[in-house]
C-alpha cells in the first residue's frame, strides 16, 4: 500500500529526557539503547503507525516528522519539486533495503518519504 503514513519519528537530543518525558505523559512503552554512534528508540502506543525517538546531531533539525509511504521516492521527488516543495535530503539507502527521502512542502513543513525494499 502506497501514499499513506506508516511511521512516526521524534527527533531530540537527550533520549532519557525525552523517553521519561513521553512515557510520563502518555503512559508509552519507549524501548531501546543509545551509544554514542546512533541512537533509535521505539516507542510502543498503540497504534497502528509505527513510531521511535531518534537522537539527533547538534546540526540536524528537531521535530517531529512523518513518513509517508510511496511506491517510488525518485518520481515522488521530482513531483514534488514540480509543484514548490524542495528536497532537503535526496533518496539514500535505510534499513533492509529500504530507502528514505527528506522534504519540506511549498510552505516549509518537513516530512519523510519510504520506499519499501522490492521483492
Amino acid at each position: 500500500m502506497s501514499n499513506i503514513f506508516n511511521w512516526i519519528e521524534i527527533r531530540t537530543r537527550d533520549l532519557e529526557k525525552a523517553k521519561k518525558f513521553y512515557e510520563s505523559v502518555f503512559g508509552w512503552e519507549i524501548t531501546g539503547k543509545e551509544n554514542k554512534d546512533y541512537a533509535y528508540w521505539t516507542i510502543s502506543s498503540g497504534s497502528k503507525i509505527g513510531s521511535g525517538i531518534w537522537r539527533m546531531p547538534v546540526n540536524e533539525p528537531l521535530g517531529v516528522y512523518v513518513y509517508i509511504v510511496v511506491d517510488d521516492i525518485e518520481t515522488t521527488l521530482k513531483r514534488v519539486e514540480e509543484l514548490g516543495g524542495k528536497i532537503s535530503q535526496p533518496k539514500t539507502p535505510s534499513v533492509d533495503g529500504c530507502f528514505m527521502a527528506f522534504l519540506t512542502d511549498p510552505e516549509g513543513n518537513a516530512f519523510g518519504l519510504w520506499e519499501e525494499h522490492r521483492k
